[in-house]
């Protein structure tokens, strides 16, 4: 009996220590396949990440975008640049953070150090002025964020990196008019001229003054001195054109309207054969100011820049002589390409001029220009109307718009 008891014993003792050997045996199989599904679950996420250096298709950025104040030809770029990320869906969960100053160089600098602040994937400025830009990138630079400057040309300081700039040539603005100007009267050019800058020495005006002085001066017509003395100084030109007004606009339309009604009034209807306008606003004012005047139109030379479609209706009429096509679509559809190409790590050409279309009022209706409002332009970009991609030849190289330090 003893024996059966004994024997009972050890066979309940080896089916307890049975059943605890199986109860242990998942807790030690469980962790190496945590382990396992927690290696097979990073892998990709460390790919990526290698990959996101210096940048991962389709990952979600965050972009500040800065203007100098709240001009209609800022916000325009900045409305295509948007539709731009929309429409691709690599882009689409893009984040733009938007601010916009009001003319000061301080803000500009506020704005590029609360971007860093926050963390921005990249920088895009339209500037307040060359000199503040480059505190901005050096800044930008120090704290790894790659900057890119658009419409106005930057100064780079030593040792700088701009990731990209895009910016119309305003020199060669200013010279489509003068020559524009010259063909004017059947040749005789525009002898008596009103400039109206948009700032009176601001660089896209005073480029766009220089341009217009060069025409003449490569035609080997007297304006007074050199292209670039008369530009600089404002003086009044010599025997071929002689520059009656210099004028500021501030490229808005009320304060063009009262330069140009002064401009009246002070000499007449008859001192004056031609107006360079250098915006469409500010072309807006001068046409109010020259028609409540009693005066037409028509019977002055009037050229402009920009080429709004308001302005392809006025070059119709003949109340505006000549324009140029300078919209800040292509420039805002041209930023959208570069900022993809540059996190996608791809090639792409870092400084660009987009390409300038003349026109007046005889040859308007005949041309495909390329529209401010946005919903238009993405329109007319589906449809193939005209050259967006910055790898086209049409869109000329721009380093030597930008000062290098």
């Amino acid at each position: 009996m003893k024996k059966i008891i004994a024997i009972l014993v050890c066979v309940v003792m080896a089916a307890a220590l049975f059943t605890a050997c199986a109860a242990e045996t998942p807790a030690e199989t469980s962790a190496p396949a945590e382990e396992s599904a927690s290696a097979e679950a990073s892998a990709p996420a460390e790919e990526s990440a290698e990959a996101s250096e210096p940048a991962a298709s389709g990952e979600a950025k965050t972009i500040g975008y800065y203007k100098d104040a709240a001009d209609d030809y800022y916000k325009a770029g900045y409305e295509v640049f948007l539709e731009c990320l929309k429409a691709d869906p690599e882009t689409a969960n893009w984040e733009v953070i938007d601010k916009v100053g009001q003319g000061t160089a301080q803000e500009q600098l506020a704005a590029v150090e609360d971007f860093i602040t926050t963390g921005v994937d990249a920088i895009v400025v339209v500037q307040n002025s060359p000199e503040i830009t480059a505190e901005c990138i050096t800044k930008a630079n120090e704290a790894g964020i790659p900057y890119f400057a658009l419409t106005h040309a930057p100064t780079v300081p030593a040792g700088g990196e701009l990731a990209g700039f895009i910016g119309y040539d305003f020199v060669e603005t200013g010279v489509m008019a003068g020559e524009d100007a010259l063909q004017y009267n059947n040749g005789e050019g525009v002898k008596k001229l009103v400039m109206v800058e948009g700032k009176l020495g601001q660089g896209t005006a005073s480029a766009q003054s220089l341009g217009f002085l060069q025409a003449y001066e490569e035609a080997g017509k007297d304006i007074g001195g050199t292209a670039n003395d008369v530009a600089v100084n404002k003086t009044a030109g010599g025997a071929d054109l002689e520059i009656v007004q210099w004028s500021s606009g501030d490229w808005m339309a009320d304060p063009a309207k009262k330069v140009v009604a002064d401009v009246i009034t002070a000499l007449g209807a008859d001192g004056f054969d031609g107006m360079y306008v250098q915006n469409d606003e500010m072309m807006d004012g001068a046409i109010q100011a020259i028609e409540e005047a009693g005066l037409n139109p028509a019977d002055y030379w009037l050229g402009s820049s920009n080429g709004k479609e308001k302005s392809w209706t006025w070059a119709e009429e003949g109340r505006v002589t000549m324009d140029v096509n300078q919209t800040p679509a292509l420039e805002g559809d041209a930023l959208y390409q570069m900022l993809k190409a540059y996190f996608n790590g791809e090639e792409y050409r870092q400084y660009i001029a987009p390409y300038l279309t003349p026109y007046n009022s005889s040859n308007v209706t005949e041309l495909t220009l390329v529209p401010y409002v946005a919903a238009d332009y993405m329109a007319g970009r589906e449809a193939g109307d005209y050259v967006t991609d910055i790898n086209d030849p049409k869109f000329t190289d721009a380093t030597e718009l930008i000062t290098f330090n």
